[in-house]
């Protein structure tokens, strides 16, 4: 058995639980049921106000035109406000309304709920692991960037 093959293995298997723990729509405090799609992109408006299309697509690493399908869903249910910036009749840029910001923080919560312990782990691992942790998850995104 190659060195490697349990992380792939426990790399699948967490991927695996994220994956469940996505598919399940949650109320992040408004009534409604969100799906994984919505929240990160309201929390990708939310972290960035006055946030354009392009931006948002590079943000969230799904295509243009997938992201407007999930800000018109987000219009219609009153999340996202759409607007021009001063002087720049071309660009559309975003912004949480009253409803997409009580879903920032309700979001916030949650992930404080759900993921607290990760961070605890993660806080108790040498700034070194750290750096290996996050370069072979760059590596990884790269890979799968590629394969596209």
């Amino acid at each position: 058995m190659k060195r490697y093959s349990k992380i792939v293995d426990l790399f699948l298997r967490a991927h695996n639980k994220f994956n469940l723990l996505e598919s399940e729509p949650r109320d992040f405090s408004t009534g409604d049921l969100l799906y994984s799609t919505e929240i990160h992109t309201i929390v990708a408006i939310g972290e960035k106000p006055a946030i354009n299309l392009t931006q948002l697509a590079e943000n969230l690493g799904v295509s243009k035109s997938a992201v407007s399908k999930f800000i018109k869903k987000l219009l219609k249910k009153g999340y996202v406000l759409k607007s021009r910036p001063v002087g720049n009749h071309k660009e559309v840029i975003f912004n949480l309304t009253d409803r997409g910001k009580t879903a920032f923080k309700g979001h916030e919560e949650f992930s404080r709920e759900i993921f607290g312990s990760l961070y605890d782990i993660l806080e108790n691992i040498a700034d070194r692991e750290i750096i290996t942790i996050e370069n072979f998850l760059k590596k990884l995104n790269e890979e799968l960037d590629d394969i596209k």
